[in-house]
């Protein structure tokens, strides 16, 4: 998933030229880039992926909803959920389903049905597809903005000067830096750990 077309950058940044194979190759890694930066504060790939997760089961020490406090939630790292193709538990495979063994939420819940989850290293295997099929609104914003200065700024100067003419770049133009109003927003999609 990429997280904007080039020519949506083309658009950003008005250039009215069609991009060239090389400007096109460009945008694609300044995007790609871009979404690293936004996945690498989020602390999760938020494309959308099939993945085998292995999970320590909760301890006594962690959180309200940690079964070895005597909760039967589970919350999984990545999110938000969009399947869950199995759920294995010391080797047992768990029927989904609310009269069997557990449900799950979007927002990564899983929930066991008339037990808890074991309390010990390794004892949960889910098979989950999580992530986004499009990035949110917000994130697609930051990702073109992020890139967009890249393009500007690809040699990362604080400033230029060519005879007379000077320029000088912002902190947040000197490469693909992020906001704390960026983090602010991205910190909504961040992985549960």
């Amino acid at each position: 998933m990429a997280i904007a077309a080039p020519a949506e950058l083309r658009s950003l940044l008005r250039i009215s030229e069609p991009f060239t194979e090389d400007d096109s190759a460009t945008a694609v890694l300044l995007l790609d880039l871009a979404l690293g930066v936004i996945e690498e504060e989020a602390g999760q790939a938020l494309e959308s992926a099939t993945d085998t997760l292995v999970l320590d089961g909760p301890s006594r020490q962690d959180g309200p909803y940690q079964s070895g406090t005597g909760t039967d939630r589970l919350i999984l790292p990545r999110w938000p959920v969009t399947a869950v193709v199995s759920v294995t538990v010391d080797g047992d495979v768990l029927v989904h389903g609310r009269h069997a063994d557990y449900t799950w939420s979007a927002a990564g819940v899983l929930t066991r049905i008339g037990a808890h989850w074991p309390a010990h290293d390794r004892a949960v295997e889910a098979v989950v597809t999580a992530g986004f099929t499009t990035l949110p609104p917000g994130l697609k914003r930051i990702g073109l903005r992020l890139a967009a200065a890249a393009w500007a700024n690809p040699e990362m100067l604080a400033s230029e000067t060519l005879g007379d003419h000077a320029r000088s770049f912002s902190a947040e133009a000197l490469g693909m830096q992020l906001t704390e109003a960026d983090r602010r927003t991205i910190g909504a999609y961040r992985a549960r750990t």
